[in-house]
């Protein structure tokens, strides 16, 4: 045996027996044991402090000395940010939730007038600004400032609802306060008023009622049955059926299985095919088609299948349907939400705009409960995986348009965990449960929701983004009192607006509808829209769908530059408020074009309301800019809003209302632009400003300056002249809340189930 191996295993031997092993490393002892650079350990305190039965301390900080040490606290630090951030998420969307808090000041803007609704600071934006980061020597009064509301009167009831700064009321508000102040008039009447202007009630049909809070609503009486006339036979229920698959089910939610809903619908029947058992899916789902099926009818066809408006046609089966959901809410199925969310669409084109946003509420909660907010597991079939998806991506487009269009907090939010996108390749579509031709390219009738769910998501992001900036406003002050700080959000939402432009771009050339010679899609240059002749009309329906709510939520972002305030406002700020009134002519004359050559819009109720908020939004243009260039054009867009809510208006009643509403308005309008191109030195005929030179208003002041001036000379202007006009604005609330709450829920008994 050699001497090196000897050696080997005496050492080996040697170090099991008497060598002591290496005592750990500690990365930093204690405040003793370091003074006196003694051994200690990482318990705390240590083993030396505790025999010496004195405190162990340690006031200094490690030091990472090693490549491994930092590398650890790096991947500390990167999950303790990612926590925090998370953390912060989280109270913003509680803040968002639950701020609702009111002041009693009224910003000088907004000051009412006799039954006009006044204005609130309820708010519904990001959290207040920690304190640590305020600026230095900034004072309480600076705090971040939110976006104010509305508080109105809701149809044919007493009651106020809020509305927050992106909805329409709360601009026709503002319009109202601009004509109020310029003619130096107080608040002569409540909120609460509004809606009983005897003027607004004859026009709308509306008797002047009282609602003491002790009085038994009629709907509650149950003194008289459901009419078992008002549901449909067999054939007639099949009919509505097949054309609810050819608009709502193609051109809005494509959230129900076809296949599997028709077989189950045809084993409601008994034998004999007399009576069906009831089913709330399959009730809403009548009742929607029903009320577009009816409105698409002539005048005099309407009385045959439905009383009353078009826009509440099917009431019977909306309400039955809305019965046996109070099931069903403790143990909800996905049934239970497709009811919901078709229930809302139901509400929301009837113009039951806060029982629309309760629907969708319920929907969202019914969601949460059966899990839908998750990705579907990989052991469901992949059929349901998809239709779950879509239901859930439906429901957030739902959230966002109810929640941008009202102004009041999302009830959904993006998450982590959420659902993938849906699917819109020829194989998903061929298990959809529906057969529709495929569009080529790859593409398929779902991806008219795939884009619409794409769209919504960009514009809550920009929404969100705009309205939870910090304002910067002392006390009792708007926006559009400060010029300086309009222009900084005009500057911020330019830099968000290139998201709308990406998402332009990707919309497939199957989904657009072309445009007369070198048009583009979506654009605002004024061009004529092309109708393919032989393209099937659902087709054409989600290809004008799609342009005309890219032109609505493209106005709406940019509604808030329209200002009635006089300052000095910034070019770009000028600029956003002229790309707010072009979109809004373009969806007029798209849909003028759309109504007077084609049967695509007839009866759909959505398409009126995007074109109520744009004629008002042209409306305010108009006063807020009599200078720009763009007015001539604004003007004409008056009058084809005129006509096409004449056209509309034989479909449903609304319509006749707000036709009756703009005429109005367009001669008192004529008037004021006369006005003011005159003191300008031009004189304009009734068609526009053609002949103002813009040069004349040197000072680039927008807002009612020009017309304060007017209406204090009273040998110049009769401010009686002006005074339907505020009653036209006030009767201009009661556009979208038409219907009165006694024709959606009329007395009910027992009878109800019986068919």
């Amino acid at each position: 045996m050699n001497t090196s191996s000897l050696r080997n295993k005496a050492a080996s031997a040697g170090t099991g027996a008497g060598v002591k092993p290496l005592r750990k490393q500690v990365s930093r002892a204690c405040d003793w044991c370091r003074a006196r650079r003694s051994k200690c350990d990482n318990q705390r305190p240590c083993r030396a402090c505790i025999q010496r039965d004195e405190p162990c301390t340690q006031t200094g900080v490690d030091e990472t000395k090693t490549l491994p040490q930092a590398l650890r606290e790096s991947e500390r630090l990167k999950v303790r940010v990612r926590d925090l951030e998370n953390e912060l998420a989280w109270y913003k969307i509680q803040y968002q939730a639950s701020s609702t808090v009111s002041s009693s000041w009224s910003p000088p803007e907004q000051t009412s007038l006799g039954g006009s609704p006044h204005v609130s600071s309820r708010t519904n934006t990001s959290p207040p600004e920690p304190q640590s980061e305020k600026r230095s020597g900034e004072s309480d009064l600076m705090a971040q400032k939110p976006w104010e509301g509305i508080e109105i009167g809701t149809a044919r009831s007493p009651n106020v609802s809020w509305y927050g700064p992106s909805s329409l009321f709360y601009f026709i508000g503002r319009m109202n306060s601009y004509i109020d102040s310029s003619l130096h008039q107080g608040q002569s009447g409540s909120t609460k008023e509004m809606v009983l202007h005897e003027t607004a009630n004859t026009l709308l049909g509306f008797d002047t009622i009282n609602t003491p809070e002790d009085s038994t609503h009629p709907a509650l009486s149950g003194d008289s049955p459901l009419p078992r006339g008002q549901f449909l036979s067999p054939t007639q229920e099949e009919y509505f059926l097949e054309l609810f698959w050819k608009s709502y089910h193609t051109s809005l939610f494509p959230a129900i299985d076809e296949t599997n809903f028709m077989d189950h619908y045809r084993s409601l029947w008994n034998d004999s095919g007399d009576s069906r058992t009831p089913c709330a899916l399959v009730d809403i789902v009548i009742a929607l088609s029903m009320q577009y099926g009816v409105s698409r009818l002539a005048p005099e066809k309407q009385k045959s299948i439905a009383d009353g408006d078009p826009s509440i046609a099917g009431r019977w089966y909306f309400r039955r349907a809305q019965m046996m959901l109070n099931y069903y809410l403790e143990s909800p199925t996905v049934s239970t939400v497709q009811c919901f969310l078709l229930g809302a669409i139901y509400l929301c084109n009837g113009s039951f705009q806060n029982m629309s946003a309760d629907a969708c509420g319920s929907a969202t909660r019914a969601a949460y409960t059966v899990g839908l907010h998750l990705d579907p597991p990989s052991s469901m079939p992949e059929p349901e995986r998809e239709l779950r998806r879509r239901l859930w991506w439906a429901l957030y487009q739902l959230d966002a348009k109810v929640g941008m269009k009202l102004g009041r907090p999302f009830t959904l939010h993006r998450s982590s965990i959420e659902p993938r996108l849906p699917d819109d390749k020829p194989d998903t579509a061929m298990q959809s449960g529906s057969r529709f031709t495929p569009l080529g390219g790859n593409k398929t009738w779902l991806s008219f929701h795939l884009y619409n769910v794409k769209l919504f998501t960009i514009a809550k992001e920009i929404y969100v983004a705009f309205y939870s900036r910090d304002l910067n406003l002392p006390e009792g002050q708007s926006i559009w009192h400060s010029p300086e700080i309009l222009g900084s959000h005009a500057e911020y939402l330019q830099s968000q607006t290139s998201k709308m432009d990406q998402w332009r771009e990707e919309v497939p050339t199957s989904l657009k509808t072309k445009r007369t010679g070198n048009g583009a899609t979506f654009s605002t240059d004024g061009s004529q829209m092309e109708f393919e002749q032989f393209a099937p009309e659902w087709l054409q329906r989600q290809r004008l769908n799609l342009e005309l709510l890219y032109h609505t939520l493209c106005l709406n972002v940019y509604r808030p530059f329209i200002s009635f305030i006089p300052g000095r406002q910034s070019a770009l700020t000028r600029e956003l408020a002229t790309k707010c009134a072009l979109h809004a002519i373009t969806l007029t004359n798209i849909t003028h074009q759309a109504l007077s050559s084609t049967t695509i819009l007839h009866g759909w109720h959505e398409s009126f309301q995007w074109q109520w908020n744009a004629s008002m939004t042209i409306v305010g243009f108009v006063l807020a800019n009599p200078h720009n260039e763009l007015v001539s054009d604004a003007r004409q867009a008056v009058d084809l809003s005129i006509a096409i809510f004449d056209m509309f208006g034989e479909c449903f009643g609304v319509a006749t209302s707000a036709a009756r509403i703009l005429r109005t308005l367009a001669p008192k309008i004529d008037f004021l632009l006369q006005s003011y191109s005159a003191s300008q030195g031009s004189v304009t005929g009734p068609g526009g400003l053609d002949g103002a030179p813009i040069e004349n208003f040197k000072s680039n002041e927008i807002g009612s300056e020009w017309l304060d001036s007017l209406m204090s000379d009273a040998s110049a202007f009769d401010p009686s002249y002006v005074m339907p006009m505020q009653e036209m604005f006030q009767m201009a609330y009661s556009i979208e809340q038409w219907s009165g709450l006694d024709s959606l829920m009329p007395s009910m008994g027992m009878d109800q189930w019986m068919i």
